[in-house]
């Protein structure tokens, strides 16, 4: 009698862990079924509920503008930046700074994440003293262009949208990885009207369309500040450099 319920005991104890077993894998399942797919979360609309709604808007128009930029010389060597995907007039453009573009029109493609590949059609404008280009390319259908001028501060806004301590955001591809959005504030500008961010830029991520946090697009990254030291070169990394977009002539695209 003792051995028959020393292994019904036994029984028993196999059929809880077995029922516990798959109660756990079960619940293990369910929880991995409803978890967000990478996709969900990679999305360019999830931007953080904490944040105003301003800022949110400023942020996903951001992300939802931003394309590579891959431009090769006579020799093969390639240049990778970020650029600004816009239209104007019903045509579409890509802004970016002109230092990344290596050859001509038929050597630059614009790429995009859905592996969407848009060959340049023609260069409106590169300007190699303020540092920028506008590229004409044909439509992107995964991504939403700024509107110009829309987008842009008008004269009466201009001062406020830069003003101290004003938030900024901008969306890149730094070091070939991305893309990531990065906050920062405007700390100054400089008398030629270039513009210092405290923020953190990378080697890629020239070009990047910088939108205020009224969503207007008031710059792109051009570079990060550096110095001479008696030690050599200085490198302050929490510092950008901004070309304004008043520096664009608008005027080669809007009639």
């Amino acid at each position: 009698m003792e051995t028959l319920t020393k292994y019904t005991k036994t029984f028993f104890a196999v059929i809880l862990g077995v029922f516990l077993s798959s109660c756990t894998y079960f619940y293990v399942a369910h929880r991995m079924a409803t978890l967000p797919s990478i996709h969900e979360i990679q999305d360019f609309n999830n931007v953080s509920n904490d944040l105003p709604s301003e800022e949110q808007r400023a942020i996903k128009k951001s992300r939802n503008s931003n394309v590579r930029v891959f431009s090769k010389d006579s020799e093969d060597g390639v240049a990778a930046s970020t650029g600004t995907y816009i239209e104007a007039n019903g045509n579409y453009y890509v802004v970016t700074v002109s230092h990344g573009i290596l050859g001509p029109c038929e050597e630059l493609a614009i790429w995009t994440e859905e592996e969407e590949f848009m060959m340049c059609e023609e260069y409106i404008v590169i300007d190699t003293i303020s540092d920028y280009a506008i590229i004409q390319i044909s439509e992107i259908p995964s991504r939403i262009p700024v509107k110009i001028p829309e987008s842009l501060p008008d004269s009466s806004e201009w001062k406020q949208a830069l003003s101290i301590q004003k938030k900024t955001y901008y969306t890149g591809f730094p070091n070939n990885s991305g893309p990531v959005t990065v906050d920062g504030r405007i700390i100054g500008v400089t008398s030629g009207g270039y513009i210092y961010i405290n923020s953190y830029a990378w080697r890629g991520a020239s070009g990047s369309g910088i939108f205020n946090s009224d969503g207007k697009y008031i710059g792109l990254v051009f570079a990060v500040d550096m110095g001479e030291t008696e030690l050599g070169v200085d490198v302050f990394e929490n510092v950008i450099i901004a070309v304004p977009t008043f520096a664009i002539d608008w005027s080669t695209i809007i009639n």
